[in-house]
């Protein structure tokens, strides 16, 4: 049986930290595809920073009905909160891709940024 490869994953970028109170820079990204969703974050300077994927059910919390305990200190020197019931919708299934954008859009004046990824992690 032949293996096929998978592309990049395509990632909305929903948060980018400046330096200031929060000790280093972060960003914040989902890859919205249902319960099959993925967020990505990046903490601290690009030489230096640390980071990773992890499926979207890992940053809610064990009923999938909110934000994990884990995630809460980012989410809140994101100010990602916003974010918190699309991705609980996408668990369920749900495309919320274009409301993801347009509630961005509307905090930010701008569309999301988007990057790719290889899909790595769990």
């Amino acid at each position: 049986m032949k293996k096929t490869k998978r592309g990049p994953l395509r990632f909305l970028v929903i948060a980018r930290t400046a330096p200031g109170r929060h000790p280093h820079p972060m960003e914040v990204a989902v890859h919205p595809a249902g319960a099959a969703s993925r967020v990505s974050i990046s903490m601290g300077p690009h030489a230096v920073n640390a980071g990773g994927q992890v499926p979207l059910s890992a940053v809610l919390d064990e009923s999938r009905t909110g934000l994990g305990p884990y995630w809460a200190e980012q989410f809140d020197e994101a100010d990602l909160h916003w974010v918190v019931p699309y991705l609980v919708r996408l668990q369920t299934g749900e495309d919320v891709t274009d409301e993801i954008v347009a509630a961005y859009t509307a905090r930010h004046g701008e569309a999301p940024a988007k990057m790719f990824q290889d899909r790595y992690g769990v």
